[in-house]
């Protein structure tokens, strides 16, 4: 499981591999909500073509409910739910196995990743759901 890129550079790797588990993150790349959906479909085909033929599972997708913006990405409660939806909807209609990331907001990845790194999921972190 990698960042969906990772496996168009590494093509050993990538050719050792049964299944692409690609994580497929639009926000990281500073993707502007409104065509977030248009990038994470690019990111698929991307691993979907360098895994020439192999089953791709997005193993890792979400927006972040609030925090601190990355350029043209702007964590909100509309943006992220925007996300969701869209994300849920294509993948039914295409069929592609996702794992959308994350079901509970996390305080402890504060550090790693900035303020947004608490606020990821669907849920808040008292288990109410945000949407």
């Amino acid at each position: 499981m990698d960042a969906y890129y990772e496996f168009s550079v590494r093509p050993n790797i990538t050719a050792a591999c049964d299944v692409i588990l690609a994580n497929c993150y639009p926000y990281w790349e500073s993707c502007h909500i409104d065509y977030s959906l248009m990038h994470a479909k690019q990111m698929y085909y991307q691993a979907l073509h360098a895994g020439q033929g192999k089953k791709v599972i997005i193993t890792e997708t979400g927006w972040p409910s609030q925090g601190t913006g990355l350029g043209d990405a702007q964590p909100s409660m509309e943006n992220a739910l925007r996300y969701f939806l869209n994300m849920q909807q294509w993948s039914a209609q295409e069929d592609i196995e996702m794992f959308y990331f994350s079901s509970f907001d996390e305080a402890w990845k504060v550090g790693a990743e900035g303020d947004v790194g608490a606020y990821w999921g669907l849920w808040d972190a008292r288990g109410n759901l945000k949407f």
